[in-house]
């Protein structure tokens, strides 16, 4: 199942201050993240129903799905199963049934029909967990109109950006939503002084499978790794970072360089779109991975740096306040400011310099993401989130 989080291509919270209006589920450094039980779970809970409403098509991964040549995308079902939740998915439809099949993953998530279908015969579900802010449009614009009652709830949102389409949609949406499950710590605090009277916020983090992404070849790795596409990433100061590097920079990324790219010896930008085995391959076959970062509340590179972690690589992370939960300085990655081409540069020649602290670093950030960040420590937090917002059993068997 295609999870939240920033495309790359392929496919410890430190706040102690949460705004009123917000509350914040156990996810923290310091904190032991709820786990399954050896059967998994609590099956004496009330079986919950739960449907899905992802903003692109989650079908074909599902479909095409093959063991150990891509992160397993049933496997969060399985867990929640055994928290007695029962998930339901419902993608948007493809053109022309879907007359947004051909927009942006923010038009397509409107998908009239389904909108439909969902009120006209998905009314028996407990809650509806609309991923972004696209997909629970719809819902909030009719609910009033044909007595929708199910609890509507945003999983992961898009702050900071100046698309004035999503901002609009978002003033419309959030107000009216029952609930919203955030990535990072650094946003719950925002969303409740910008849209005050909206719903409650919880943070339930993210995570990767660390099956898939575990670690595999034989000692380090000959070239450095960067990979992703969304725009919270700093791709000019890493490019300014390495001039002087005596080590190849490969680079994944559809995103525009700056015309400097062109004149570096020791780059190799990789345009084409990547399977997630042949994302795996290029973590396994580097020494270390940077994700450089402007400053913002969304999670930016949190799937490059938990999968970098998963496989035992060490990362060096921009100080963008997005990423805090999942980082610890010095002790899975190494950190730097924002935009601070010298500051990276220092980094990079660190690493290349001292691969025990690559170890170090590397060993260390699988064990976090192990135990944080994997998808059995997720599926605790997100059960309880979900049953947080879930009707109440009287009004969900009447």
């Amino acid at each position: 199942m295609g999870l939240v989080g920033e495309d790359k291509g392929c496919s410890g919270l430190e706040s102690e201050y949460i705004e009123p209006g917000c509350h914040e589920l156990m996810f923290t450094k310091r904190d032991e993240p709820e786990r399954p039980a050896t059967a998994g779970g609590n099956l004496s809970a009330k079986h919950l129903k739960v449907l899905m409403l992802p903003p692109v098509s989650w079908d074909i991964e599902r479909q095409q799905f093959i063991l150990n040549a891509a992160s397993d995308p049933f496997e969060l079902e399985r867990l929640l199963l055994t928290y007695n939740i029962q998930l339901t998915i419902i993608s948007p439809g493809q053109w022309p049934i879907n007359p947004f099949g051909r927009a942006s993953s923010l038009l397509r998530a409107l998908d009239p029909w389904r909108a439909v279908r969902v009120m006209v015969r998905e009314r028996r579900h407990d809650v509806v967990v609309a991923v972004m802010v696209g997909s629970a449009l719809p819902l909030s614009i009719a609910r009033r109109l044909v007595g929708f009652s199910t609890p509507i709830v945003q999983w992961d949102i898009a702050l900071d950006e100046k698309w004035g389409l999503r901002n609009r949609i978002h003033d419309f949406v959030i107000p009216r939503l029952d609930g919203m499950m955030v990535l990072s710590s650094a946003q719950p605090a925002y969303i409740a002084s910008r849209w005050p009277s909206g719903a409650p916020v919880t943070v339930v983090g993210h995570c990767i499978d660390t099956s898939f992404y575990r670690p595999i070849g034989d000692g380090p790795g000959d070239y450095i790794l960067a990979v992703g596409e969304d725009i919270g990433r700093d791709f000019p100061t890493l490019l300014a970072a390495i001039e002087g590097i005596p080590a190849q920079l490969v680079l994944r990324t559809n995103l525009e360089l700056p015309p400097v790219a062109t004149r570096l010896a020791n780059l190799r930008v990789m345009r084409d779109r990547v399977s997630e085995s042949a994302l795996r391959s290029l973590y396994a076959n580097s020494r270390f991975v940077v994700v450089p970062l402007s400053d913002t509340r969304n999670a930016s590179g949190v799937s490059t740096i938990l999968e970098a972690g998963a496989m035992g690589k060490a990362t060096i992370v921009s100080a963008s306040a997005g990423i805090d939960d999942f980082v610890i300085a010095g002790e899975t990655c190494l950190r730097v400011p924002c935009h601070d081409a010298a500051a990276l540069h220092a980094a990079i020649q660190r690493l290349l310099n001292e691969p025990e602290t690559c170890e170090r670093l590397g060993q260390n950030a699988r064990r976090f993401v192990a135990e944080h960040c994997s998808r059995s420590a997720f599926a605790g937090r997100f059960a309880a989130a979900l049953r947080s917002f879930a009707r109440p059993v009287e009004l969900a068997s009447g």
